[in-house]
């Protein structure tokens, strides 16, 4: 069992190896690759520039090969990544103002937020556009974009390493809760604690829904929290379930009727063995909704004992 740990942790590290390795030839073949474009003869390469990045990433190569953590090959793909940002400088005047507004066009097409998009022109392209006035600060802003298309795609990996587990088990868990709160309005009879748990499990699924129907789009706001959507939604779905276990006894008291049946009429057909298909339905729909939206609580407290915030004109 311990081998097969250690034999997991080696393949997890190999892989990586292989994927660092890939991306640290990657940046020396793009920063090659911008050496060798074609320029004007007052538009001299910087060779000094050039040998240095290559030197510093034949040393990151070396180091990648030799790492013994998974964490120390992050670091050094993080450094390559650097390194090919330096080719910025390396560009042919003629080509910064084709080279940046080719960055922003991929960062639109990845769907960053516009007003990010937005910051970055009024910040730089009137730098880039620059390029016979002053070719270093249009080079510089380059660099400065390669930056940002270098930390956007890894806060897009991040999102969706964070977005797509998550949406996949609320799909699964609202697949699961619906059909066992059905078994439990239906077996309710029985045993009465399965009444509440069917509440439970229903009202659960609706706030799996609600979740999965608001997660966040990729915006700049969420670059900080996603360590803490874990935690926010937990928290939703809690919320939810007891929403929907306090709206379901308020609602019972109010004169809401689906096909002439009341939630308080399945509840009690369900309690005493008299369940139909109707009336397990009934229940089930009615907390999938608390569920979905605590705020329908706040609604029909306001129908049973009026808006508390309004005050009394004397």
């Amino acid at each position: 069992m311990f081998g097969w740990g250690k034999k997991s942790k080696t393949s997890e590290l190999e892989n990586r190896r292989i994927e660092a390795l890939s991306a640290i030839t990657g940046e020396r073949v793009s920063v090659e690759a911008m050496a060798q474009r074609p320029r004007s003869a007052d538009d001299a390469l910087n060779k000094e520039l050039l040998e240095m990045v290559l030197k510093r990433l034949a040393e990151i190569d070396v180091k990648a090969r030799e790492a013994a953590h998974v964490d120390d090959l992050d670091d050094l793909e993080d450094d390559a990544e650097t390194q090919g940002e330096f080719s910025a400088y390396l560009c042919p005047v003629v080509d910064v103002l084709t080279e940046g507004q080719g960055v922003l066009n991929l960062l639109e097409w990845w769907g960053i937020p516009k007003t990010e998009i937005k910051k970055l022109r009024d910040l730089l392209e009137s730098k880039l556009k620059n390029t016979d006035g002053n070719p270093a600060a249009a080079r510089s802003a380059l660099r400065a974009l390669f930056e940002e298309r270098n930390a956007w795609e890894a806060y897009s990996y991040d999102y969706e390493d964070a977005m797509e587990p998550w949406a996949k088990k609320l799909f699964w868990w609202t697949v699961g809760l619906l059909p066992a709160a059905t078994l439990c309005f239906w077996f309710a009879a029985r045993f009465s604690p399965l009444l509440i748990f069917g509440l439970l499990c229903a009202g659960a699924a609706g706030s799996c829904v609600s979740v999965l129907a608001r997660m966040p789009g990729m915006d700049v706001s969420l670059s900080n929290e996603l360590d803490a959507y874990d935690r926010r939604v937990v928290s939703r779905i809690g919320i939810g379930v007891i929403a929907s276990l306090i709206g379901s006894g308020l609602l019972a008291w109010l004169p809401v009727s689906v096909q002439n049946h009341t939630l308080a009429d399945a509840l009690d057909a369900c309690a005493t063995g008299r369940a139909t298909a109707i009336s397990a339905l009934t229940v089930e729909a009615f907390a999938s909704i608390l569920g979905f939206s605590e705020r329908a609580v706040t609604f029909i407290e306001q129908r049973l004992f009026g808006d508390s915030n309004k005050v009394q004109k004397g």
